[in-house]
């Protein structure tokens, strides 16, 4: 073999080996890249904490002795303090706080005797849920709304439902939501 025949015989091979490199390539370009499994547990871990916020209790817990008043309301209630107005007891964020006789509060636990309307242990647990509020709203970078629920049975009396709103008015609750029964399930109606 002279010079020029080995020439051609080397870019012949080269050819073949190139050949045969792209048909191995195209063979196994075919296969799909594998994920990583950083971003899988990013993507898993924000699945989680969406599931997690947007599934949980029920902004609103209605004893089971009580009976709520009915309404045409179409307003869903949020998450925030809940008193509830028992037969027995005024009640903050489930923690009893006021006793009650004949669905009233005793004229010693109010400012100013039987005719005041600031319930005073009701006060002190209702200051504590502004001051978590407050607390809560600096670190989340937001603002405290002042805003309540009020869960009361329908054979509340108007004079005890006034108190409790009076009391939290002091307190710089300003927004009063009542809950009511729609369809079977806890709803809010907002007052204006």
């Amino acid at each position: 073999m002279d010079n020029q025949e080995k020439q051609i015989h080397d870019l012949l091979q080269k050819r073949m080996r190139d050949k045969r490199k792209a048909k191995r390539k195209k063979a196994h370009g075919d296969e799909k890249a594998a994920l990583n499994l950083n971003s899988m547990m990013d993507m898993m871990t924000i699945i989680l904490c969406f599931l997690l916020k947007n599934y949980g209790q029920e902004p609103i817990k209605v004893l089971p002795d009580m009976d709520l008043p009915f309404s045409t309301s179409e307003v869903i209630p949020k998450d925030m303090t809940t008193v509830t107005i028992t037969g027995k007891a005024i009640v903050v964020m489930e923690q009893q706080v006021v006793p009650l006789t004949d669905r009233k509060v005793d004229k010693t636990l109010k400012k100013g005797g039987a005719t005041g309307l600031i319930i005073q242990p009701l006060e002190t647990a209702l200051r504590d849920a502004v001051e978590e509020q407050k607390n809560f709203a600096r670190q989340t970078k937001g603002e405290f709304q002042g805003e309540m629920t009020i869960i009361a049975d329908v054979e509340t009396p108007y004079r005890l439902i006034a108190e409790v709103m009076q009391t939290a008015i002091s307190t710089e609750f300003k927004k009063f939501r009542f809950a009511v029964i729609k369809n079977k399930f806890a709803f809010s109606g907002a007052i204006p």
